[in-house]
């Protein structure tokens, strides 16, 4: 462990969105030496309300011991609480670019700090952990932290596409002049031409760029701090997973708070069932999945999907 305050080492779960941010979250975040925003932190006029992370003291609770902890609407749970960052640093969770060392304020890290310290103690733990996706934020993060550690969860690309297309919130329909990623580079731009500025194409892409920034940024953290894990593999082994990253985060993996959540934790194959949408397998012909596997050859050949 590093000897920095456990205060001083958060830790980020980070993907490029519709990747298995949640369900990782879900194996992991509920440990006794874990804090983490809930929902109720993520709503504008309750985002200097930190003392609401006293609430989440119930999800280790042995009567609430149940798949409930993940499904209710009123249970506190881990929240990918977008809102709460923004009100530390304005463009946290919209940036038309990946944001840099040199973005951060003084005030924004003070208020980064004082976010995580103040959920830290409320919540009655030892270590900081939340989620977010799209760019990396890893060298923004790093200037305000820098011991924090980050997990990076990598999803297929071609199901990540299927599933960007098919939620009400991507912001794709506009084109690449009014989407959150800013001008592609010439290359992804000539690979949108050739499929003629196919939506799934634009998908694919957004799921290519970001993918590619994180991987190039997390090259300045050392291997200690940086672990990476696939969708896929949580899906086949949660359990696994789920200790592989306390074991990353040297955190115990006898915990009997983690090891009953891991019993009620429900973990979904949206590749290959039906999940709020059909699997990308099924929903995709094969023009499309032919379209897929050329624009992301080598993304895809990377992480073994082809």
């Amino acid at each position: 462990m590093n000897k920095d305050s456990q205060y001083d080492i958060p830790i980020f779960v980070m993907g490029t969105g519709r990747c298995g941010l949640t369900p990782l979250m879900d194996v992991i975040a509920y440990h006794k030496d874990l804090a983490w925003p809930s929902q109720y932190l993520n709503r504008p006029y309750l985002t200097n309300k930190l003392y609401l992370a006293y609430l989440s003291r119930i999800a280790d609770w042995r009567i609430f011991n149940s798949s409930k902890k993940h499904t209710s609407y009123f249970f506190p749970k881990h929240s990918e609480a977008t809102i709460l960052y923004n009100s530390c640093f304005n463009g946290f969770s919209s940036p038309y670019r990946d944001l840099r060392g040199d973005d951060v304020t003084s005030n924004a890290s003070k208020k980064f700090k004082k976010m995580t310290e103040t959920i830290i103690r409320y919540q009655g733990k030892k270590r900081f952990i939340t989620e977010y996706s799209g760019w990396s934020r890893i060298r923004f993060l790093k200037k305000i932290f820098p011991s924090a550690m980050f997990i990076h969860v990598v999803r297929d690309g071609r199901a990540v596409a299927n599933s960007l297309i098919n939620v009400d919130y991507w912001n794709g329909w506009g084109g690449t002049s009014k989407w959150l990623w800013g001008e592609p580079p010439l290359e992804y731009k000539k690979l949108l031409e050739e499929y003629d500025y196919s939506f799934l194409a634009l998908a694919a892409i957004q799921w290519k760029m970001t993918l590619n920034n994180i991987r190039s940024t997390s090259k300045i953290l050392e291997g200690e701090n940086f672990l990476e894990i696939r969708y896929e593999d949580l899906v086949k082994s949660p359990g696994d997973i789920a200790e592989k990253c306390l074991e990353f985060l040297n955190l115990d993996t006898e915990c009997r708070i983690f090891k009953n959540n891991l019993k009620v934790a429900k973990i979904f194959d949206a590749n290959n069932t039906k999940f709020r949408i059909k699997p990308w397998g099924e929903s995709l012909n094969d023009n499309q999945i032919g379209m897929l596997n050329k624009m992301l050859e080598e993304e895809l050949g990377n992480y073994n999907y082809i």
